[in-house]
């Protein structure tokens, strides 16, 4: 009876030596687009994109915004830089958007509504 208790106190042991060696990253994390200002106008997201790049693939990018104000567009790096939302890649508009980063690579989003592309509602992140 004693040799069962060893093996599973060694069997727990084992376990938790396992656990501590995972990389702190072996879970995604959730960045939260322009942190406590969200997704709306008047944010520089230049400056929270180079606070937050790169990101590890696999995370979620979360776009808080209100719905009807705002929108979501994922798009290429052409739309992008001519705040064209034609041919996008995809489109939300819940108001509480959570966007996988699902591969290595770079990801540009765009506001939808209006103009507010063109006044600085767009991110540009690296996944790595």
């Amino acid at each position: 009876m004693a040799s069962h208790k060893v093996l599973l106190i060694t069997a727990v042991a084992m376990a938790l030596a396992v656990g501590a060696l995972l990389p702190a990253t072996a879970f995604p994390n959730n960045h939260l687009v322009g942190d406590m200002s969200f997704w709306n106008l008047g944010v520089n997201y230049d400056d929270w994109a180079r606070a937050n790049n790169p990101i590890p693939a696999g995370d979620t990018l979360e776009f808080m915004y209100t719905a009807g104000d705002h929108t979501v567009v994922q798009v290429d790096e052409n739309a992008y830089n001519n705040c064209d939302v034609n041919n996008n890649i995809g489109f939300w508009d819940s108001g509480d958007d959570i966007l996988q980063l699902g591969e290595p690579g770079n990801y540009f989003f765009i506001c939808g509504t209006g103009n507010h592309c063109s006044q600085g509602m767009k991110l540009a992140v690296v996944a790595t």
